[in-house]
């Protein structure tokens, strides 16, 4: 066996994009869902007595679902994670440069934890400073996981050279770059929509850059799922 732990962490790393694909819907159809609910209980708030109790009932319906798809994807979250930190690791032992992923994965979970704990403290430092430091976790986080997609498939390209697979190797460096350029994008959408947030943008708009960031970030997701498939099937075939 030439490379066993690479190709034991490239599964779990290739489990753990299958879980973060699945959430990505899930978030996307719980942002959609989110969106009807709030142009219902807007709607409701212009509406005469009766009109105004249908609409708030569709707002309460839709938004239940959406919670609890939310939360769905919370945990979907975290065992994506778990299998990625797992995966990355054994593959470390294997090509060094995965350990520069694992490094950055720990930078984008304290940047979660950050963004997480800031409510707490909203009193003290003012909602102002909340959402400046909300903003700043939100978009390290998202750097971070640009970052961490760049070594994982940087470090598969290694392994790729090493065993003279050219096509899996110029594959990756494709595909590097494509989903490189598509995180980006997803990073400036999030940033944009931040920034109107701060500005007091109207939250459809918001919504509506938010859900463009995720559609992205799905496709991505995709590409990177199915390079990640095939470098699963060239270390299995390396190892026997």
């Amino acid at each position: 066996m030439k490379y066993p732990n690479a190709y034991s962490g490239v599964k779990k790393i290739f489990s753990a994009e299958i879980l973060s694909v699945i959430g990505a819907i899930v978030l996307i159809v719980s942002a959609l869902l989110g969106l009807i609910a709030f142009a219902a209980g807007t709607a409701a708030q212009n509406a005469e007595a009766e009109t105004a109790s249908s609409l708030s009932g569709i707002a309460v319906g839709f938004g239940i679902p959406t919670a609890i798809l939310l939360l769905g994807a919370g945990v979907l979250s975290i065992v994506a994670f778990i299998l990625q930190i797992v995966g990355v690791t054994r593959a470390s032992k294997d090509e060094r440069i995965f350990k520069n992923a694992l490094f950055f994965i720990l930078v984008g979970v304290i940047a979660a934890a950050t963004n997480s704990i800031t409510g707490a403290f909203s009193g003290i430092i003012g909602q102002t400073g909340l959402d400046l430091v909300s903003s700043i976790c939100t978009n390290l986080s998202k750097i971070a996981t640009i970052l961490v997609t760049y070594y994982i498939i940087t470090g598969v390209i290694a392994l790729a050279e090493r065993i003279g697979n050219e096509k899996i190797e110029k594959q990756g460096k494709t595909i590097l770059n494509l989903i490189l350029i598509m995180l980006v994008l997803s990073l400036i959408a999030t940033v944009t929509s931040t920034v109107f947030q701060q500005s007091g943008t109207n939250d459809v708009i918001i919504s509506v850059l938010s859900l463009a960031a995720g559609v992205i970030e799905l496709i991505s997701y995709i590409i990177y799922l199915v390079f990640l498939g095939r470098s699963k099937k060239m270390l299995k075939e390396a190892t026997e």
